[in-house]
């Protein structure tokens, strides 16, 4: 069980997942408010306040498997009118809460998510050597949810005229979340997960961090990158313009020539030094996230 310096931890039921979430946990609120930052908050309790990150599974249907579509579609359209609060991560998502999900937008918090968490893990010194990788590389790193977007990336590296760059991909494939994402062209060095330290050491060593993504309410990857210095790639779609103004270099997420031309003017000209890519993910404080929430929570 996790100890915390200012949170009170009570473990509570004898069921897991979603049916305890949906089954025990109301019956342990009391009738107070039930804070849910992440997953899915009961259906049927009174007195929810939840975080909804985007509206994912309306607009962007093919990311995840049906069952989870299904479930949270529902679900986020039922505490969109219910639910006492609703916290979001950027004004793209409270804006598409409002539209597909029927929110009252005076009920909605934008509260940007932090980068420090990435700034306080020392990144292992021995993972590029285990992972035998070697020279130039791009990286790019999430789950495997085909609006990620590896595909693309995949076919911009045939336009690079930088030789031997390789491209490496680092993330899980949750088949029950995202459903079946098929595999990618051969010659790809895929790692599959990696702990924090790896992808620490991943992001300080690689040329340039590329996430061309189709669809995001936020965009932690490409901030944790930043944070650790690498140089940025990422798509004009959805928060990401919102999110990264000023720090990141863009391309077009449908364009695999467009997202090339955008990797090679990141590595052979950086826009920002390692330092500077540093002080912009900096500005994403968990700190101001929290109290920020604790300001709102403390008058519900």
């Amino acid at each position: 069980m996790p100890v915390y310096a200012n949170l009170q931890v009570r473990r509570v039921g004898r069921m897991g997942g979603n049916v305890w979430e949906q089954t025990e946990l109301p019956g342990y609120c009391e009738g107070q408010i039930l804070f849910t930052p992440s997953g899915g908050p009961p259906f049927l309790y009174s007195r929810n306040v939840v975080t909804i990150h985007d509206a994912g599974v309306v607009v962007a249907p093919g990311g995840f498997s049906r069952a989870y579509r299904v479930w949270y579609r529902n679900l986020c359209r039922r505490m969109a009118r219910k639910a006492e609060h609703i916290f979001t991560v950027s004004n793209f998502s409270k804006s598409e809460i409002v539209t597909w999900y029927g929110a009252d937008p005076e009920k909605i918090t934008v509260t940007y998510l932090g980068s420090d968490h990435f700034s306080r893990i020392e990144a292992d010194s021995s993972a590029l050597r285990r992972f035998d990788i070697s020279g130039k590389y791009v990286l790019a790193a999430s789950s495997y949810n085909p609006n990620k977007n590896f595909r693309r990336v995949v076919e911009a590296l045939r336009y690079l005229s930088a030789a031997n760059t390789q491209l490496v991909i680092a993330g899980g494939n949750y088949s029950r979340v995202f459903g079946e994402s098929g595999k990618l062209p051969e010659g790809i060095h895929e790692l599959g997960y990696v702990t924090d330290p790896e992808l620490k050491a991943l992001y300080e060593n690689a040329a340039c961090f590329v996430f061309a993504s189709l669809y995001e309410g936020f965009g932690l990857p490409p901030l944790e990158a930043m944070s650790s210095g690498c140089p940025v790639v990422v798509s004009r779609a959805a928060s990401l313009p919102e999110i990264f103004d000023g720090g990141a270099v863009f391309c077009d997420a449908y364009d695999p020539k467009d997202i090339a031309k955008a990797i090679e003017r990141t590595i052979q000209d950086p826009a920002t030094s390692a330092s500077e890519r540093k002080q912009f993910a900096s500005k994403f404080s968990w700190e101001k996230c929290a109290r920020e929430t604790l300001e709102v929570l403390s008058v519900l």
